[in-house]
């Protein structure tokens, strides 16, 4: 069998699973990146592995991981990752096949969600697909025919571009880029300026106007980025996912009717599809024998 070990590192949380001959295996593990700011990432997730492959008793013939971040173009090192400093010029492929003794394969994680979302999630059947996915970061990706759009190694990585949004930005030590207005921990901030938990923080809008009017902004900022990404790529579906947008009562038709009126839609003669991930995290576990594919034809 062409087992997989796909693991899903964000900038809160850090997913296990497995895909067996490309079928998504029931049982997952999580755990908190957390880990990997209290130790050297390598040996954290070596240790997160070894409890996986213990509790599931199988052996995988190559690991598969997302990277919340730029990764360099040998496929192997980590320039950088906003959210998981830790990892920054780490060559985490290298370093942790050879902890493993098992060849490890990375990826951009916006990549990979798409890919996973374009072969068995809403995207399929769509030539040009531009997904955009909002969690603790800000995440981008672009397929054409099935394949990324990479530039000229790593691209689309919009939480990074510069952006000017309608409120106080949340992290003052970075500069001002997409991430630091429309990502997770910007709803977090929200979420404590209003004595609101975070899970409950759209549900609550109608009961706090202030909050309401926080969250309009972020809404319109997030609206304003995609319609900048939609100009780019012009894609035949546009996806939006990740777990901002899975909240409970996330204004789905709000931000999409906003996209429609922030790019021109009726000018180009083409309707906006715009579609919603349908799969979560476990996309990854779709997207992955394609990208062990990739780097072997690669």
């Amino acid at each position: 069998m062409n087992n997989i070990l796909v693991v899903d590192i964000g900038g809160t949380s850090i997913k296990f699973g497995f895909s067996l001959d490309g079928i998504p295996y029931s049982e997952v593990r999580l755990f908190s990146s957390g880990e990997l700011r209290r130790q050297d990432p390598v040996v954290g997730l070596a240790a997160m592995t070894r409890t996986f492959l213990a509790e599931t008793k199988l052996v995988p013939n190559t690991i598969v991981s997302t990277v919340p971040g730029f990764v360099d173009t040998d496929g192997d090192r980590v320039i950088f990752a906003a959210n998981l400093p830790e990892l920054n010029n780490l060559r985490l492929a290298s370093e942790w096949a050879s902890v493993m003794g098992i060849p490890v394969v990375l990826e951009r994680d916006a990549v990979l969600s798409l890919i996973g979302e374009h072969l068995a999630g809403a995207a399929r059947g769509a030539d040009t697909v531009l997904g955009l996915f909002f969690g603790t970061g800000v995440g981008a990706a672009f397929l054409e025919h099935g394949r990324p759009f990479r530039g000229a190694g790593w691209a689309l990585e919009v939480g990074h571009m510069p952006f000017k949004g309608q409120r106080a930005k949340v992290d003052t030590s970075r500069s001002e880029c997409l991430e630091v207005y429309v990502s997770g921990r910007v709803l977090q901030t929200i979420a404590n300026l209003h004595h609101t938990p975070i899970e409950s923080l759209f549900a609550m809008r109608s009961h706090n106007q202030a909050l309401a009017q926080d969250l309009d902004v972020f809404v319109h900022d997030q609206a304003s980025a995609v319609a900048v990404a939609v100009a780019m790529f012009s894609p035949q579906v546009l996806l939006i996912g990740g777990g901002v947008c899975e909240m409970s009562g996330f204004p789905r038709e709000q931000l999409a009717g906003l996209i429609e009126t922030s790019f021109p839609f009726a000018h180009t003669g083409r309707a906006m599809d715009l579609r919603w991930a349908t799969l979560g995290w476990r996309s990854v576990l779709h997207g992955a024998p394609h990208a062990v594919k990739e780097r072997r034809s690669g």
